[in-house]
């Protein structure tokens, strides 16, 4: 998929995944959690930034000066981390014309205008006059074709001491030969997201060495997802008559067969949900963290 694909889907979609979303008024474009505690839609959409907000302190010493979130939606987690870091300045990348406009209005409502800024731009070739504390990317990294460049603009981007802390879907092992049927799903969750950089957490880990980062530590954030809501029931009845249709065509239907190929995929353990903390490469260390559980 090439850049201007993606621009386009975003900027056409956005305002669907606003409205049809788990969001609830956080301006999220990413699934909710439902952790231990969490008693809604808001509060599920906001406990990704809460996450994310705790491996920054817990990584950094002291509070993040810069934050620079790569694809960053409208904001939404941004405006979350602002609140969490009051003396950071914030700044995002996206590829969408339209998620820039709309975030800016976002920020201005919210008094944020001053601490966040926000550009668009294709993240793997990208070239900012910054170097940031703490660099987040949620559901964004999927999108990179190459995840390698997606690494090496974090690491052109991150200040000495810094951390990126990614949130997406990885594959839980490689697809075996003959498997078709998890074959289709994954396809479908590849082409109806655009999701083209989804891959098993060994290889990304090979190419974040090449990057000279490494993988501090990694949380499986699967069994948090709610996979059978009423609107996903509905969806997966209705999937099946809309590929027959050749609906997957439409940019809406694409995105509703993708998520119900997700769904399946994550319920049958395909797919697992991930939070990894990434930071510069030690001398002589190629020591990955022990996965543990949130």
């Amino acid at each position: 998929m090439s850049a201007r694909e993606l621009q386009h889907y975003y900027d056409r979609n956005t305002a669907l995944f606003l409205r049809i979303g788990s969001s609830a008024g956080s301006h999220a474009i990413h699934r909710g959690l439902w952790a231990p505690g969490v008693q809604n839609a808001r509060e599920a959409a906001e406990y990704v930034n809460t996450l994310l907000a705790e491996r920054i302190r817990a990584r950094t010493s002291g509070a993040p000066g810069v934050v620079l979130d790569l694809g960053c939606g409208v904001g939404g987690t941004m405006f979350s981390l602002a609140r969490a870091f009051p003396e950071a300045r914030l700044h995002g990348v996206t590829i969408s014309a339209k998620q820039v406009a709309i975030a800016q209005d976002l920020a201005r409502g919210q008094g944020l205008q001053d601490r966040c800024s926000f550009t668009r731009s294709d993240f793997e070739a990208l070239r900012l006059e910054l170097r940031a504390d703490a660099i987040v990317a949620v559901e964004s990294l999927v999108h990179a074709a190459k995840p390698e460049r997606f690494l090496a603009a974090c690491r052109e981007h991150l200040a000495p001491g810094g951390i990126v802390v990614v949130v997406d879907d990885f594959l839980a092992y490689p697809v075996p030969t003959g498997a078709r049927a998890m074959q289709r799903t994954i396809d479908r969750f590849r082409n109806g997201w655009r999701v083209p950089g989804l891959c098993t957490l060994e290889t990304l880990d090979a190419a974040v060495d090449e990057t000279g980062l490494q993988r501090l530590d990694a949380y499986d954030l699967s069994p948090l997802i709610r996979t059978n809501r009423p609107r996903d029931r509905l969806v997966a009845l209705v999937s099946p008559p809309a590929r027959l249709l050749g609906l997957a065509a439409h940019p809406f239907w694409a995105n509703v067969l993708g998520g119900h190929a997700l769904n399946r995929a994550i319920r049958k353990g395909w797919i697992r949900y991930r939070l990894l903390t990434l930071g510069r490469q030690a001398a002589a260390s190629g020591v990955h963290g022990k996965m543990a559980e949130p």
